[in-house]
Parts: structure tokens; sequence; C-alpha cells
């Protein structure tokens, strides 16, 4: 129950208890995990879940200092005394972190920015903070600390790509937990496959690392939520040794009878393992994020996503989505509008393989060349980023507008397919049947209700936004549409044929 003062100021104990028990002469460590203005899945209560950067840092602290959280996503920024300040931002959310920086910064108080964007703008980062730590802040937080307790920060900390073998169980006593539905844990890093638009192989590295089995169950079971993410990129990796982990993992997670409910990350690969499928399944995997990105083959070749590119020549995608639908497993797919091989026509073509495949959720998101990626480099190059001021700019780049010159369309053209997939996938028409497919394919009424939540959490994030009322209007249809009847006859024939 949350308690307040006579100033209806909320008191928090956690804070009472620590000044109680140590006394006032500990160290205040104080970690920001700042917000973009435009509310998305992660701060809607429903779908809510937990930094996990910031317990990893708290593990690492020494037990002489009191450590408090402010999680933007979840409660708004108040202003509260400490004696050193550790933020961490994507790049949607760094010049919210430089507001904040600014504030203690003012006061005399040192500030610390990690992070993605941090970590690939380095220069830009230590304008507006006291210390940049670069890279993976597991290995660097331990010196930053005790430079700061000696008077001689640096201005930039590198991080190494540590073994997780050594990884700290992350401190989730830090933060609000009773807010967070979905808890969250992280398995791996690293990704081999290096996708154009994609930071995670300039921060984490191409060399896929996995923690020890033991380690991750011991932590799992200190996790108080029901639901749980698992933020790796990948769980399922990318050799078969990796996925005998997998293996491994569901199967210890229904020998210890674990009952949780699982949100993974995989590639399409994901739905080649029946075995692997069936124990994700017993296990409690409810649902698999998989990034299509496109179903235009140039597209997915621009992207450098070589396995997806591999699946759609061989027109198995449907088959491999099916399988991890009919093991009872929710198929979220993505999609990245706005590729350079990317035309009018791919607007309707996407959305009638997403019917036909019968995703379950769908989150679209616009190209968006975030900084580090091989796309921001190679824009930067031909002079196509669009010349805005940054650092403001950066709440732009939040996967929902256009941020360069496209090449076969408008922007305007990209922002009205958006609106036509979208308008369509959410219509109550589609809805009902899409409810109806995910019910008679897993059997399961709770699997159907999650699904239902998330698209819903899509779908107000889509109506809610402020250039919804922009493309509103009674012909949104009319430039998407294939009119040719023969084409119409084909999209119903395949789904008689294939029963989709």
């Amino acid at each position: 129950m949350l308690q307040f003062d006579k100033n209806f100021n909320f008191i928090d104990f956690r804070t009472v208890k620590s000044k109680l028990r140590y006394g006032r002469n500990m160290m205040r460590l104080l970690l920001i995990n700042p917000s973009n203005s435009v509310k998305g899945l992660g701060n809607v209560s429903a779908t809510a879940f937990p930094p996990l950067n910031l317990p990893y840092i708290a593990a690492l602290t020494p037990s002489h200092y009191q450590i408090d959280v402010i999680d933007e996503n979840v409660e708004p920024f108040e202003f509260r005394d400490a004696d050193i300040v550790g933020l961490t931002a994507y790049t949607a959310s760094v010049h919210r972190a430089y507001e904040i920086a600014q504030l203690y910064r003012e006061k005399g108080i040192p500030t610390v920015i990690g992070g993605i964007h941090a970590s690939m703008l380095p220069d830009e980062a230590s304008q507006y903070c006291d210390v940049v730590a670069v890279g993976e802040a597991e290995s660097i937080w331990p010196e930053i600390i005790r430079d700061f307790e000696n008077k001689r920060l640096k201005k930039i900390y590198r991080g190494e790509m540590i073994d997780l073998k050594n990884l700290p169980i992350p401190r989730r006593d830090i933060l609000k937990n009773a807010y967070y539905k979905w808890g969250s844990i992280q398995t791996s890093r690293g990704c081999p496959n290096n996708c154009s638009f994609c930071s995670v192989t300039a921060f984490n590295g191409r060399k896929f690392r996995r923690r020890p089995l033991h380690s991750v169950m011991e932590e799992l079971e200190t996790i108080p939520q029901k639901y749980i993410m698992i933020t790796d990129d990948n769980l399922a990796g990318y050799h078969q040794e990796d996925r005998e982990w997998a293996k491994s993992f569901f199967r210890m997670i229904i020998e210890k009878k674990i009952k949780k409910l699982f949100f993974i990350q995989a590639s399409i690969q994901f739905g080649e393992d029946t075995e692997l499928l069936r124990l994700a399944s017993k296990a409690g995997v409810k649902i698999a994020l998989v990034g299509m990105e496109s179903v235009n083959p140039k597209t997915l070749k621009s992207y450098k996503k070589n396995i997806n590119l591999k699946h759609m020549k061989a027109n198995n995608c449907h088959t491999l989505i099916s399988n991890i639908r009919k093991a009872g497993i929710l198929f979220l797919g993505t999609f990245v509008i706005g590729g350079d091989e990317d035309d009018i026509s791919s607007f309707h073509t996407t959305l009638d393989f997403i019917q036909s495949s019968h995703i379950d959720i769908l989150q679209f998101t616009k190209l968006t060349p975030l900084p580090g990626t091989a796309l921001w480099n190679s824009l930067k190059k031909q002079n196509r980023l669009l010349d805005l001021k940054y650092p403001e700019a950066w709440k732009d780049y939040r996967f929902t507008k256009i941020l360069y010159k496209p090449l076969k369309m408008s922007i305007t053209d990209i922002d009205e397919g958006n609106f036509y997939m979208k308008k369509i996938y959410f219509s109550f028409r589609e809805t009902l049947k899409r409810t109806f497919f995910t019910l008679m394919t897993t059997k399961s009424i709770l699997t159907t209700i999650i699904a239902f939540k998330f698209n819903q959490s899509y779908k107000k994030s889509f109506v809610t936004s402020d250039r919804y009322p922009l493309f509103d209007k009674p012909d949104f249809k009319k430039r998407f549409e294939k009119t040719s009847p023969f084409a119409k006859l084909k999209t119903r024939r395949y789904h008689i044929v294939t029963g989709l």
C-alpha cells in the first residue's frame, strides 16, 4: 500500500529504512531510466517490464551505498538528492537523459551515462554528462565508483565484452516490482548476424555468449512476477549446441515445476525444431517474437537478414510460423517498413502475408537509422539523413518516423502505407477473425487473451498517436488495394487450399 506524508509526498520506506539502519553517512546513488515522451508498450501497465541494466549496476555497487531508482516508464521524474547519478538511455530517450543530467550537473552532482546510444556516440554524450560508460558497464562500474570516491573521475570509460560466467545476479529489490506485470531475465548476449538496422552487434559483439544454466535457474527462481520476458535477442541461438542449451533450460523449468509464463525472442528457425517447440510450450512459453522484417527478398538482402531470406526463397515461412502456433505459442511478427527496395506494392503484399499466415500479434516499425549501425553509416555517407537538430531530434528516433530520404517512395507514401496496414489489421473484423484463429490453433483461452491484450496495447498506441487523424480518411485503402479480380481470386484460393 502506498503511503504519503502530510504534504502528500510519496514516502519511500526503503530509503527511510536504509537511513535508520546505516545512518546518514551512506553514499547515495541514484539510477535513472528516462522515458521518451511518447508512451509505448514498455510503459503500459499490462505489458510493462523492468529494465535489467540498473539492477546489474546495483549488484556491482558497494554495500555502503544507498541505491534509489527512478524509472520514468512507470513513475514521473521528481528531483531526488544524490551523491552520484547514473543514467541509461536508448537513442529515443537520450535527449531526456541529457535534460535530467543537466539538473544534477547544475548542483555539482556527478552524472554517469551508459547504454547503447552513449556507447555509439560518446563524444556527444560527454558534452551533456560528466562521465560516459562505453560498452558493457559491468566491467567498468567498480572502477567508476572507486574513481568517484577518490575524486578522480575520467571523462570516458570503455568496457569489455565480459564472460557471462561472472555476471552477478541483478538486484531486483531496488525496483518497484509491484508495478511491473512482467519480470525480465537475460541468458545470453551477442549476435553474429549484424543486420543493417540493428545496433546489437555494435554494442554486444558478434560472438554469441551464454550464461551457465545453473546461474540462470538460480536467478529465475528469485523473480517475483509470474510473467517473464527473456530479453535475449535469440534464445534458441544460432547453432545446434545453442538449441540443446535451450532444451535443457526448458527441461529444467519443467522438472522444477516452475509455474511461469514466458515471452521470448527467436529467429524464424525456431519453427524448425519440433522437440524444442514442444519443450518450450510445456515450460510455459506463450509468446515468441520473431523479426520477419519484410516479405520482399530484395529488402531482406539489403537488411542482411540472411536467415529470413533463405526461408522466404524456399517458400516455407508459412510452415514455420504454423509450427510455432500449433505448439501453443503465439507468433509475434515484427516488420520494418521503408527499405530502399520497397515500393507502394509492398504494403498490400506484406498485409496479405500477415493475414494468410495468421500472425497472432503484429508490430510494425519504420526503418530507423540508429547510430552505430551499418544503415546509419551508409545513409550518412550518401547524405540522405534528414537535416535535423541534435540532440533534440533523437526524440523522433522511436521507430515511428522516417528520418532519411527514401529511394522509391516519398515519406508520405510510407506513412500512408503504414496507416493502411495497421488500420486493417486492427479493425474489428480482422480482430475477430484473428482471435478465432488464435484460439483454434493454440487451443488455449489464456493464450488467446494474452494475444488480444498485446494487440490492444499496440492498437491504442496507433489510434492515439498525433498522426492518426492525418491519415484517417474514407479512401485510405484506395492506393494500396489490389483491384485485379484475378489477384483477389488467387488469394482466396490460397486460403481454401492451405486452410490458413
